[in-house]
């Protein structure tokens, strides 16, 4: 049981002034003796770690480990998984907050925080937290007989939270896992399913919904469920670009175009989904898409020979050798081996100058270009075969 006026509480946000003003709050409201503070999610883990906590208060927005993060570390880590947790977020952020914990917080609250909307939220979670209805203790009997191996038991105790909760998304969810753990795909699927039917902010059971029918290699199905989520932070760029190749695999260009297109628009780490992009439509000869994609990340990003060989590359594949043998001379002029290229790809690079001035009938610059090969692999069976024909 926890005693609402001397309870430890643990304060997580990185404003100073936001610790200091929640702190006073709780001590004008005489809620718990002993308060302590944290400046982001990795902190507050270690904290947790070291002393005993009875409930947190974290903000959602923080640098390093946000509260979403922290959330989920504290509901994976069985010694503390059952504490108290009241987030605190924008109106802006709400949304998000909602969709990615749904009932793995314990309550929310808006900014600007005041007295008496922590008090309410406070008692009421302390309440709960001492009197768990019939839902939660199902729950919690489930959770340890599934951590027991009795995956029966499990499921046959969340039908019973369910039926205390019968539109309780989380619930349905964690049924539908369940019974994904004894490969009963029939009703996994009709259990996620219902999940985001009870509730349209279930952004999590749609998540898992899309890696089902992946599995199922169901891409119709995966696209539909990915399309319909708003908000689930970087999982959204991740599964989309994993949707994506697999679109572009089974010939659905287009849809997978349109997909990549959206991420790199809402992508905040555009480089790394470009490079992912460029990399996945260069394999399936999308050579149209890449090209102006490339030109532009090459143009930011001038010293990253790798880009210049992939540039190179394509325009080999788009038939336009001048444009080729130019990034070829550029990579030449600065590439080192084992800094920038492999051995290998440092005399591929040098074989395809030398092919090139045989096109254009110079053969003291395509000698000069087999020497070098010639110095790294003297027994290259292509450049002294290029040698001996070169006029």
């Amino acid at each position: 049981m926890i005693d609402i006026n001397t309870m430890s509480v643990l304060i997580v946000d990185d404003m100073k002034s936001m610790r200091l003003s929640i702190r006073n709050m709780f001590k004008q409201l005489q809620l718990g003796s002993n308060i302590r503070h944290a400046e982001n999610g990795k902190e507050a883990l270690k904290m947790l770690s070291e002393v005993h906590i009875d409930m947190a208060v974290i903000d959602w927005n923080m640098p390093v480990m946000n509260g979403i993060e922290l959330l989920t570390k504290i509901r994976n880590t069985k010694e503390i998984r059952d504490m108290p947790v009241i987030m605190i977020t924008a109106e802006a952020e709400r949304d998000i907050v909602l969709n990615v914990a749904e009932t793995d917080i314990d309550a929310y609250l808006l900014k600007p925080l005041t007295m008496k909307s922590l008090e309410e939220k406070v008692k009421i979670v302390i309440y709960s937290a001492n009197n768990p209805d019939k839902a939660t203790i199902h729950l919690r009997n489930a959770r340890t007989f599934e951590e027991t191996g009795d995956i029966e038991k499990a499921i046959e105790e969340t039908r019973l939270a369910l039926q205390e909760r019968p539109k309780a998304s989380r619930i349905l969810r964690n049924l539908g896992l369940l019974y994904q753990k004894i490969n009963n795909d029939n009703m996994t699927e009709k259990c996620l399913q219902k999940a985001v039917a009870v509730n349209r902010e279930d952004d999590v059971s749609r998540f898992l919904l899309v890696d089902f029918y992946l599995r199922k290699n169901d891409l119709l199905n995966a696209l539909n469920y990915y399309e319909q989520a708003r908000v689930l932070g970087s999982q959204i760029i991740s599964k989309g670009v994993e949707i994506g190749e697999r679109l572009i695999e089974k010939g659905m260009s287009s849809q997978a175009l349109d997909i990549f297109t959206r991420l790199m628009r809402i992508s905040k780490d555009t480089v790394s989904i470009r490079d992912n992009v460029i990399n996945i439509c260069m394999q399936n000869g999308e050579y149209g898409y890449v090209k102006e994609l490339l030109t532009n990340l090459v143009a930011e990003q001038p010293e990253r020979v790798d880009l210049k060989l992939k540039a190179a590359q394509l325009y080999t594949k788009l038939n336009e050798p001048e444009k080729a043998l130019e990034f070829y001379e550029n990579i030449n002029s600065i590439a080192k081996i084992d800094r920038d290229l492999t051995a290998e790809e440092f005399i591929d690079v040098k074989l395809k100058l030398a092919r090139a001035y045989i096109q254009k009938k110079k053969p003291f610059i395509v000698e000069d270009y087999l020497k070098q090969i010639l110095k790294i692999d003297p027994q290259h069976a292509i450049a002294l075969e290029l040698r001996r024909n070169n006029g």
